[in-house]
C-alpha cells in the first residue's frame, strides 16, 4: 500500500471495531511516537490484545504491524525530509550527534548501578560473547577489540550463523552483551534466548526496553535514540551505542585494574613494528 498512511487509516475508519477504532486514534495523533513502538508496547498503552493490532493491519492491507509500521515511517520520513531542506545541515548532524550522546548519558546516570553490575559480570566472567548484526554489529566488533585489548576472553563472529554456534557451548559462568537499536532483530532474539537457556547472563544494549530481546536479558542498557529506520540519521542510533559501549568499557577496565593495564601494554607491544 502507497500513499499517506494516516490519510488512509482516516478512509478506513468506518470499518473497525471499538478497539480498532482506539488504535487508529492513536495512530493518527502520534505517529512519531508509533513508529518506534513495539507491539507490546503498542498493547500496554492501549490495553488491547495482539490480536486486534494485527487484524486493524490486515485491513488496511498489511500482513502485521512490522510492514504497517514501516510504511508509516516512510510515510512519515517523506513528510520530514520535505521540512529539513531548507536547515543548515552541518549544524543539524552536529546537533543530532550531540543530543544522542547527552540523552544516553542522561539514562545511563538514571541507572549507574546497573552499568556497575554489567561491568562486573563482564570482569568476572569466563567467557564474553557478542551478540550484533548489520549496524550493530559494527559496534559489537568495535566491542571486540576494546575488550581483547584489556585481557577480557571474548568472542564475535561476523556472521549470525557463527555467532549462534558459538554460543553452544556458553553457560552459567559466561556473558554475552547482545546489540539490537530495535531490540527486535530476529537473529540476535533467537541467539539471546539460546544464551538464556544456557544460563549465561545476557546484557542488552538497545533503544527499546520492552522489546522481544529484553525478555531474555538479565539488564539492559538503554540507548535515548528512537528515529525513523527509513531516514539517512542511523549514525544517531551507532553514536549511542558506541556511547553506551564506551561507559561499559571504561568502568569494566576500572575493575580489572592491573589486569587490564598489563594487556594493554602487551598489545600495544604485539603492533609496534608496523607503527613508522
Amino acid at each position: 500500500m502507497t500513499g499517506d498512511v494516516q490519510t488512509i487509516i482516516k478512509a478506513n475508519q468506518k470499518q473497525f471495531t471499538k478497539k480498532e477504532n482506539e488504535l487508529a486514534q492513536f495512530v493518527i495523533d502520534h505517529p512519531d511516537e508509533v513508529i518506534h513502538m513495539s507491539i507490546t508496547e503498542i498493547v500496554d498503552e492501549l490495553r488491547i490484545g495482539q490480536g486486534t493490532v494485527v487484524r486493524f493491519c490486515q485491513k488496511l492491507g498489511f500482513s502485521g504491524f512490522h510492514p504497517f509500521k514501516i510504511a508509516l515511517a516512510k510515510s512519515l520520513g517523506r513528510q520530514e525530509e520535505a521540512s529539513e531542506g531548507s536547515k543548515d545541515m552541518l549544524a543539524m548532524v552536529k546537533e543530532d550527534h550531540i543530543k544522542a550522546i547527552e540523552e544516553t548519558s542522561k539514562l545511563l546516570k538514571l541507572n549507574e548501578k546497573v552499568v556497575y553490575q554489567c561491568a562486573e559480570k563482564i570482569s568476572n566472567c569466563r567467557r564474553l560473547y557478542l551478540l550484533g548484526v548489520g549496524a550493530s554489529g559494527v559496534t559489537a566488533l568495535d566491542a571486540y577489540y576494546k575488550f581483547m585489548r584489556i585481557g577480557v576472553d571474548v568472542k564475535y563472529m561476523l556472521d549470525p550463523h557463527f555467532q549462534a554456534m558459538s554460543l553452544s557451548g556458553c553457560n552459567e559462568k559466561d556473558c554475552v552483551v547482545a546489540f539490537s537499536q530495535s531490540g527486535s532483530t530476529a537473529v540476535v532474539v533467537d541467539m539471546a534466548q539460546i544464551a538464556k537457556q544456557n544460563k549465561a547472563c545476557v546484557i542488552a544494549v538497545t533503544g527499546y526496553n520492552k522489546s522481544p530481546l529484553t525478555f531474555y536479558a538479565d539488564f539492559v542498557l538503554l540507548t535515548a535514540v528512537r528515529e525513523n529506520p527509513f531516514q539517512s540519521g542511523a549514525i544517531r542510533s551507532k553514536i549511542a551505542q558506541l556511547h553506551v559501549l564506551e561507559v561499559l568499557f571504561e568502568q569494566t577496565k576500572l575493575l580489572l585494574a592491573d589486569k587490564a593495564k598489563q594487556n594493554v601494554d602487551r598489545t600495544a607491544r604485539s603492533v609496534e613494528k608496523w607503527i613508522y
